[in-house]
């Protein structure tokens, strides 16, 4: 697969087969992430990445939080659009199924430095999404969680000694791919 391919193809997927996801292709996944180009080459990333029914419904209990605090926030925002509080409600709370979920905190604290930290997590994020879309793998990157406030209590949870919270991602074979939107106008200028 080439990777504009990949670029021009991947979805985030919410609803997820029944399937588990090998344990050596979840290890090269994350393995490649930690290639991405990061900020004085600090590869500030720490990812833990929960595979047992266990760990998923002890996340999913946390996760059940998340949705209803979310649910206020999308009723508000969409007061004409039930249907996709809903979907994205009972996503957040079941994590759409994935056998896997992935926890992307930060290193350490880096104070000043936290926002160009946060731009390289963000870069090793996509590097591993092109490349679980290349394995067959449907993702989901999350935010609710630590826009809402439940990073903090994550982190405690699965790893203490390391940096925030900045994602989760939600993985495995996806049901159903969404479709393409239109990719919006005026983004870019060559000058």
């Amino acid at each position: 697969m080439e990777l504009t391919e990949a670029i021009r193809k991947r979805r985030s997927v919410r609803k997820y087969r029944d399937e588990a996801v090998p344990a050596e292709v979840l290890e090269e996944l994350l393995n490649l992430a930690c290639w991405a180009p990061s900020a004085e080459n600090e590869q500030p990333w720490y990812y833990v990445a929960l595979t047992s029914a266990e760990a998923l419904r002890e996340l999913q209990e946390t996760m059940k939080f998340v949705a209803d605090d979310m649910k206020v926030h999308l009723e508000e925002l969409l007061p004409r659009h039930p249907r996709i509080v809903g979907q994205t409600t009972d996503f957040l709370r079941r994590l759409g199924g994935a056998p896997v979920c992935i926890l992307v905190f930060l290193q350490k604290d880096y104070g000043p430095l936290r926002e160009t930290m946060l731009e390289s997590v963000a870069a090793s994020i996509q590097t591993m999404l092109l490349a679980a879309y290349e394995h067959g793998l449907g993702t989901c990157w999350i935010n609710a969680a630590t826009n809402l406030g439940y990073g903090a209590a994550l982190r405690e949870r699965y790893a203490p000694d390391k940096g925030e919270l900045v994602s989760l991602v939600t993985l495995g074979y996806p049901e159903r791919t969404p479709i393409a939107a239109g990719r919006k106008p005026d983004r870019w200028v060559i000058l």
